[in-house]
């Protein structure tokens, strides 16, 4: 049984479709999170040394750049849809969420981007309300291309650590996707407070203009008119 799936996963490894597979599932995990591209990413890595198999610099390129894509898709969505759309987003608990979304993106953006790819389910979340706030389409494509980078080398090195502590190559995986597992629920952990931390930061409020006491708009106009016509009563009477 273990033979089998061995030599099926090795057949699967080294085929054609491979890198134009992962491409695919990287791409849809973007605005689709329910796909395994960065546990795919981690197994093939796992066995890169096995002959035939899809090169590390392929595995990083791929990736790479099929999340790049993906993470567009989330963007554009997001765009086009808005938050207004649909009854539920208006509600005041998800406007609520938008607004301090949209404060977390405008203030520390580069870090909310980066850090929320290792929070499950926030990498499409931020992107999404990125494009529906209307942050910068430019900077966006910036900032994500590098997390996209990022994530990638990651994925592909917790493979590499593992690769050769066992003979067997579906051993070698589960062993990969358990370390990979570990490392992320510690990621996670820290992404969490990371983005909590930027989330919970308040705005800078606007600094106050000091006016004198009793001072208000009706009456600095209503004295600045009662100065005039007392100053023109003042030269009639000289």
């Amino acid at each position: 049984m273990f033979a089998f799936l061995e030599d099926l996963i090795l057949r699967a490894a080294t085929a054609w479709w491979t890198p134009l597979a992962l491409f695919i599932l990287c791409f849809i995990d973007g605005f689709f999170p329910i796909v395994p591209s960065e546990s795919l990413i981690v197994a093939l890595a796992a066995i890169a040394d096995r002959e035939n198999t899809v090169g590390l610099t392929t595995l990083f390129f791929v990736g790479w750049f099929g999340a790049t894509l993906g993470d567009q898709v989330a963007f554009r969505l997001g765009r086009a849809i808005g938050v207004t759309r649909f009854r539920w987003m208006r509600s005041r608990r998800v406007a609520g969420i938008v607004q301090l979304a949209r404060r977390s993106l405008h203030r520390n953006g580069a870090l909310l981007i980066i850090t929320a790819r290792h929070v499950p389910g926030g990498r499409v979340a931020v992107n999404f309300v990125a494009g529906a706030t209307g942050y910068a389409w430019w900077k966006f494509s910036l900032l994500d291309f590098v997390s996209a980078g990022v994530w990638a080398g990651y994925s592909i090195a917790i493979g590499v650590l593992t690769t050769g502590w066992l003979d067997n190559v579906l051993l070698q995986i589960v062993v990969a996707l358990i370390f990979a597992g570990l490392l992320g629920l510690l990621i996670d952990f820290v992404a969490r407070k990371v983005v909590a931390r930027i989330s919970s930061t308040p705005a800078q409020a606007p600094a106050e203009v000091i006016r004198p006491a009793g001072f208000s708009e009706d009456s600095s106009e209503n004295g600045h008119g009662s100065n005039v016509r007392g100053r023109s009563g003042i030269d009639s009477q000289e």
